[in-house]
Parts: C-alpha cells; sequence; structure tokens
C-alpha cells in the first residue's frame, strides 16, 4: 500500500496504482503458498531456515541493488521539472540525440524537457516498454525476497510456538 499511497520507487511516467497492485497480489499469493505449505515450513530445521532467510536476504539485496543500478541509469531528475524515464535501449532520434549531445542532460538542455519526452515516446516506444517491465521486475523480486524470507521463518516459528504450547 506504500507504494500506492507514496510513488516510492516507481520510476516517471508508470502508474503506481499498476506496480502497488501487482506488488501486493504476488506477496499475497506467496503468502497464500507458504500457508499451505504450513506443514512442511513448520518441519524444517532452524539451520535449514536460517539459511533459506539468508538466501532470500541476499537475493533481496541483490534484487534491490540491480534495481537502483536501473533507476540511477534509466531515470533522469530534472530541476523544477517531471523527471524522464529513458529507455535501456535508445533508438531512432533518441540515439541520435545522445549521441550528438553526450549526455542525457546535455539532450534535455538542448532540446528541452518535453521536446525529449515526445522523442522518446514516438523513436523508443518499444524499448520504454520493455524497460518498464525490467523496472517492474526487478521491484517485484525486492517485494518477493522479502516475504519469502519473513514468511518461512514467520511460520517455522509459529509452527513450533503452536506446538510447544499445546504439549
Amino acid at each position: 500500500m506504500a507504494v500506492i499511497l507514496t510513488n516510492i520507487g516507481v520510476p516517471p511516467g508508470t502508474s503506481q496504482v499498476l506496480f502497488g497492485g501487482i506488488i501486493e497480489s504476488a506477496c499475497i499469493l506467496i503468502l497464500l503458498l507458504l500457508w499451505v505449505n504450513k506443514k512442511n515450513i513448520e518441519k524444517l530445521s532452524n539451520r535449514s531456515v536460517t539459511k533459506l532467510s539468508i538466501l532470500h536476504g541476499s537475493l533481496f539485496l541483490v534484487f534491490f541493488s540491480v534495481y537502483l543500478l536501473l533507476y540511477g541509469t534509466c531515470v533522469l531528475s530534472i530541476p523544477y521539472s517531471g523527471d524522464l524515464l529513458f529507455p535501456v535501449w535508445k533508438n531512432g532520434e533518441l540515439a541520435e540525440g545522445l549521441s550528438m549531445y553526450g549526455s542525457k542532460l546535455k539532450l534535455v538542455e538542448a532540446w528541452g524537457r518535453d521536446d525529449v519526452y515526445k522523442v522518446i515516446q514516438s523513436s523508443s516506444n518499444t524499448s520504454l516498454q520493455l524497460t518498464i517491465i525490467i523496472f517492474l521486475f526487478s521491484y517485484l523480486s525486492i517485494f518477493i525476497a522479502l516475504t519469502l524470507g519473513f514468511g518461512i521463518a514467520g511460520i517455522n516459528i509459529a509452527g513450533k510456538d503452536d506446538s510447544v504450547t499445546t504439549k
């Protein structure tokens, strides 16, 4: 819900509701799958749960790093204006403009933010859509890794607490 309400981490020009809704749905599905397999998770040893939690924590760090790298590479923050999302693969007029001016910021300074936005939409639209998909999958992977790590540990601990209190 925080993604939907705050737009945190969502690339400019994309839907915070889409990103937030997909994350909510995927994480709820993960939690339901974990709950369905609760008996098997409760049987795991502390060592196995620790290894799985460390694995998922490490995956979280990897996916978070990938997302930050992707965000830093593709999103240009423009003072006093809206940020721009550049595609990973530049095509046509956008590629020509970037090679002519040497950087995204210099291109925006020369052409203006709105004109660069129009060029991105017209000459690199497919690349832009693929970039948004990559953003979505890497963003989603961050939350899935956390949900799995916390979910497995939580179900395992809760199962062991239940067996202690019922005996």
